[in-house]
């Protein structure tokens, strides 16, 4: 008998066979199919082009140079380096605070993941 593990899919509690990585439901998670269907799909593709855009990276290197260390860990007294730049209003919200400095936070994961699950749940 193999041993089993968790489905790589956040939140997802399936035991699946420890040489695999995800559970039936999500098989097909986290590659090409995925980007195909959810990442630049037709609604995101406009997205997906703005955060391969050099004006963008070259916006969020600066941001991350200014502020290496996550702004919300330091709230708490906790230093931890910044992984992502969050964008505070959504792009989606309003397209024009894209590239726009007073719009951005420097976040490690933890902080940027805890914030897409949250406004998950409240759509």
């Amino acid at each position: 008998m193999k041993p089993k593990k968790r489905c790589n899919k956040a939140g997802c509690r399936e035991l699946i066979d420890y040489d695999e990585k995800y559970c039936p439901k999500h098989k097909g998670y986290g590659d090409k199919e995925y980007n195909r269907q959810v990442r630049f799909n037709k609604d995101n593709e406009k997205y997906a082009k703005f955060y391969n855009s050099s004006a963008w990276k070259k916006l969020r290197n600066a941001y991350i140079a200014a502020y290496p260390l996550c702004e919300r860990c330091l709230k708490d007294g906790i230093i931890k380096q910044a992984d992502v730049v969050h964008h505070i209003i959504e792009i989606r919200s309003d397209w024009s605070k894209r590239l726009d400095w007073d719009n951005l936070e420097a976040v490690c994961h933890e902080h940027h993941n805890k914030e897409h699950a949250d406004l998950r749940k409240k759509n």
